[in-house]
């Protein structure tokens, strides 16, 4: 149960001892707490790989999670990632969809969910997008920097993100120079990269633009440079600490703020833990977090371990974006590679990837739901298990690894529909489900289109079970994660 929402992010029900929230879990550990564990630190996990973190304990579970894998996947996209201004709209939408694409198949393939995970929590926080000059390349550019330091430090990575090409073009940071200093960057960095509204004045983005004066992209957008002579080498007075600031020292000077670790601990909780969380659990977070001078592993080390992270009120309390449902969804069956038509349900649903909305990224929370996208969330989801190899173009076309419905239920009798509703049941939602709605399964695999009994059999097993799947994804709990 949640709580009335508080800027459009619901709070559980119930409080939180924070003196014990972030302290090692020590309770009973389940197929059900493996599942929540890899859907909030990657997009979900299969059945076997639920079973392998049930069966290998929390600890090396997580351990597991925080110790990566070598990783032989494609760094770039195959393929012709051109953008020229006068290119064909169709090179245009192509290049786009390639990048898109292999971002997908990373998160459908990856030997390190929580990296890839990191990798579009970062995505939505140091926001970008394809847009005017900022081309696919570009940003598979900035998404390998996110890769690259998805686990590692977050004031590292912000002073990576500064001289980024795609951030540089984004927020007008090409055009920034000692004669007339853009604030866009300097801006949003504060407002939205660390440590939010209410810290800093108006001079202060004033002094912080000058600083980060002279940085350029040449036109092949590959990298960027620094131009001394177009940068304000000037003394600035930023946040009480004067000096010939560069934007180094500026992002310095923001990190010693405890402001600062305050903004990304609450931002933190509630990607993993849950919406709006209560200001002594961020005070508790966010000392973690500077205690470990903002080493991103460390502090998922302790969150992903913690009391209130395997808490009833942390279950299944967060909405799933787009890319949660889908690449779980994805991953359930038996998915390796995405298509374009998934990219096309995503967006209806709500979520561009590569393009997000504006410079604050996505809301998330409850903002993900409303009649349309919960009606392209059924849709897709209905269309994915449905799925044959003569379906109309309108559904989902085939993808490689699929599984049919025999293997969703293998080891199940293929007659009994209580024990096949509970293998779709704890495929789908874990078993997480009242009487009723497992009853309303059930009832359907047992009855035709019009209520009259029915039993289960070789000729009607494929379409019932469908049926059951696509039922099961569509309660409220499969919106959660």
């Amino acid at each position: 149960m949640i709580d009335q929402p508080q800027n459009d992010q619901f709070r559980p029900r119930g409080s939180v001892d924070a003196s014990s929230a972030l302290l090692p879990y020590r309770g009973p550990w389940s197929p059900r707490l493996a599942a929540h564990l890899l859907r909030r630190a990657g997009f979900g996990g299969s059945p076997a790989e639920i079973g392998a973190a049930a069966s290998a304990g929390m600890n090396a579970a997580v351990d597991g999670l925080l110790d990566p894998r070598p990783d032989t996947l494609p760094s770039s996209p195959q393929g012709d990632l051109t953008y020229l201004p006068m290119a064909p709209p169709e090179q245009r939408r192509d290049a786009y969809l390639r990048a898109v694409s292999w971002w997908l198949d990373r998160m459908l393939q990856t030997p390190n969910p929580l990296i890839e995970r990191m990798t579009y929590f970062w995505h939505n926080h140091f926001t970008s997008g394809v847009q005017g000059g900022i081309t696919p390349a570009m940003m598979v550019v900035q998404n390998r920097l996110f890769r690259a330091n998805a686990l590692g430090n977050y004031a590292y990575l912000t002073h990576q993100v500064a001289r980024d090409p795609a951030m540089l073009l984004y927020l007008n940071g090409n055009q920034n120079r000692s004669q007339h200093p853009n604030e866009n960057f300097a801006r949003e960095l504060m407002e939205l990269f660390s440590m939010g509204v209410g810290n800093y004045t108006e001079q202060d983005v004033r002094e912080s633009a000058r600083a980060f004066t002279g940085w350029i992209v040449p036109r092949d957008g590959a990298s960027s440079s620094f131009v001394a002579r177009f940068h304000d080498a000037g003394s600035k007075t930023f946040l009480g600490h004067t000096g010939a600031f560069a934007g180094d020292d500026v992002i310095d000077v923001i990190m010693g703020q405890p402001a600062t670790a305050q903004f990304m601990a609450r931002k933190f909780l509630r990607n993993f833990v849950y919406d709006d969380p209560e200001q002594e659990l961020v005070d508790a977070t966010a000392g973690r977090f500077a205690d470990a001078k903002y080493d991103v592993a460390a502090l998922l080390d302790t969150l992903l371990r913690s009391n209130v992270f395997y808490s009833d009120r942390a279950y299944r309390s967060i909405v799933k974006s787009p890319v949660d449902l889908v690449v779980g969804a994805l991953r359930t069956i038996g998915v390796t590679t995405s298509t374009p038509r998934v990219i096309g349900a995503m967006n209806g649903m709500d979520q561009v990837l590569m393009r997000p909305p504006n410079v604050a990224g996505w809301p998330g929370g409850s903002q993900w739901l409303n009649q349309g996208t919960i009606l392209a969330r059924l849709n897709f989801l209905n269309q994915l298990v449905s799925f044959r190899a003569a379906s109309p173009v309108t559904q989902m076309q085939a993808m490689p690894g699929m599984a049919g419905p025999l293997a969703w239920i293998a080891g199940v009798s293929q007659t009994d529909a209580s024990a096949v509703a509970a293998r779709v049941l704890d495929l789908t939602v874990q078993s997480d489900v009242t009487d009723e709605q497992r009853q309303s399964i059930v009832g359907f695999l047992t009855t035709d289109g019009v209520g009259n009994p029915v039993e289960l059999n070789g000729e009607n097993i494929d379409e019932k079970v469908r049926g059951a799947m696509s039922l099961a994804m569509a309660l409220p709990a499969y919106q959660l994660e």
